[in-house]
C-alpha cells in the first residue's frame, strides 16, 4: 500500500534536465518552435517569425584547470553563453517589426560585467531595407540599425529594493514643450534606444499566487520560470534533474517540456557536458574566491600602511609641538635676561638656534 502511494506520488511529477545548464538551455533554444514559446512569454509579444543566429551564440569551454581559465579583457578562452535572434513581432497596432532578441544567461555575479561587450557589438548590427526616394521615386537599398531587446536570465539578484522576478526597464518617448508621450512606434527613436529584462530566479519563491493569478501575461510567465527552480532539484548533491509537478504545467508549455525531456535521449553528452559545466563554475569560484583573500590581505596590508604613516603623521606633528613649546621657554627665559649658556642648559637647544631668536 505505501509503495503504491509512493509511486502515485512520484507520478504527479516529471524529471527534466536542469535548464539552467547551458548545455541544456542551448538545446531547448534551438528548437524554433520552444524558443519562440520562451521568448514571447518572456517578452508578452506576438512573435511571427524567429530566426537564430548560428554563428553568435557561444559555447562554453570549461576546463577543470583554475589556471586554464583567463578572463575577457586579457585575451581569455572564456566565453559567456548567449543566444541571438531575430525575430519578427506583430506591434501594437497590427505592423510588422524585425527586432534582435539577445538571450544571456548567467550563474555568477561577474559575468554581468562581461556582457557589456555583447550588448555594444549587437546595438550596431543592421538590417538592410529598400526605401522609395522621395526625390527621385527609385527604389533604393539603406542599412537601418535594429532594435535589440536584452534579456538576462541570472541565477542570481542584482537588487534587494523590490526582490522581484523579473525586472523590466520601459522607456518611453515624451515631448518637452507639449508634455505628451509619442505612442506610435518611431523607427528613429526606438532603434537608438532599447528596453532589457532581467530575471533574477532566486526571487521565484518569493512571489505569492495573488501576484499572478488573474493576469493571463504573468500567469504564463511564472509557469514557465518554474522550470527553472533551482529549488526543485531531484537530489540535493547534483543539481542536474529538476522535478516539476504535472498539475502546474500549463498546455502552451508542452512543446517546451517534451524538447526538455527528449535532451537526454538526443544528447548523448548531455551528463558529461552538465559535470564539465560544474567544474568550470567551481574552478570560477576557486579563483573569485583566492582573488577575494588575495585582495582582502592586500586591503589589511594597505589598511596598515596608513595606520602607519598616520601614526608617523601624529608623531611629527607631536614633536612639531614639542619643539614649538622649547623655542618658545627659550624666548621665556631670554626676555627674563638669561645668558645663551644657561639657556641651553634648561633647553638643549643648540646655541645657533638660541642666538637667532
Amino acid at each position: 500500500m505505501e509503495n503504491k502511494y509512493q509511486e502515485e506520488n512520484e507520478n504527479d511529477y516529471i524529471i527534466i534536465p536542469n535548464p539552467i545548464y547551458d548545455v541544456v538551455f542551448r538545446y531547448l533554444m534551438e528548437d524554433i518552435d520552444s524558443a519562440i514559446i520562451v521568448i514571447s512569454t518572456l517578452l508578452n509579444v506576438k512573435i511571427k517569425r524567429l530566426h537564430l543566429e548560428p554563428l553568435t551564440h557561444a559555447e562554453k569551454k570549461p576546463k577543470p584547470i583554475v589556471s586554464s581559465i583567463k578572463e575577457p579583457n586579457t585575451k581569455d578562452d572564456i566565453q559567456l553563453f548567449h543566444l541571438d535572434f531575430t525575430a519578427v513581432i506583430e506591434l501594437p497596432d497590427g505592423s510588422d517589426e524585425l527586432i534582435m532578441i539577445e538571450v544571456q544567461k548567467a550563474s555568477e555575479p561577474e559575468d554581468i560585467f562581461r556582457f557589456k561587450r555583447y550588448i555594444s557589438k549587437n546595438f550596431q548590427k543592421k538590417q538592410s531595407r529598400e526605401i522609395i526616394n522621395p526625390n527621385t521615386q527609385a527604389i533604393e537599398t539603406i542599412d537601418m540599425p535594429l532594435r535589440l531587446v536584452p534579456i538576462f536570465i541570472l541565477n542570481f539578484r542584482i537588487e534587494n529594493e523590490i526582490d522581484d522576478l523579473l525586472i523590466k526597464t520601459n522607456h518611453f518617448k515624451q515631448g518637452v514643450f507639449r508634455n505628451r508621450n509619442l505612442e506610435k512606434h518611431n523607427e528613429f527613436i526606438d532603434n537608438l534606444t532599447y528596453d532589457i529584462l532581467v530575471v533574477q530566479l532566486p526571487n521565484l519563491h518569493k512571489i505569492s499566487p495573488s501576484e499572478y493569478e488573474g493576469d493571463e501575461y504573468k500567469t504564463k510567465l511564472y509557469a514557465l520560470l518554474k522550470l527553472f527552480d533551482q529549488k526543485s532539484t531531484v537530489n540535493n548533491n547534483n543539481e542536474h534533474r529538476l522535478k516539476v509537478m504535472r498539475r502546474l504545467l500549463p498546455g502552451f508549455l508542452e512543446r517546451v517540456v517534451l524538447r526538455l525531456q527528449a535532451a537526454d535521449s538526443n544528447y548523448p553528452d548531455l551528463e558529461e557536458q552538465m559535470f564539465i559545466e560544474d567544474e568550470y563554475l567551481k574552478a570560477l569560484i576557486d579563483r573569485d574566491n583566492k582573488i577575494s583573500y588575495l585582495g582582502a590581505k592586500l586591503e589589511e596590508k594597505d589598511k596598515a600602511l596608513v595606520e602607519k604613516d598616520k601614526a608617523l603623521e601624529e608623531a611629527s606633528k607631536m614633536i612639531a609641538n614639542q619643539q614649538q613649546i622649547i623655542l618658545n621657554y627659550a624666548r621665556q627665559l631670554k626676555a627674563e635676561g638669561k645668558n645663551n649658556i644657561e639657556i641651553q642648559a634648561n633647553t638643549g637647544l643648540p646655541l645657533e638656534t638660541i642666538e637667532k631668536l
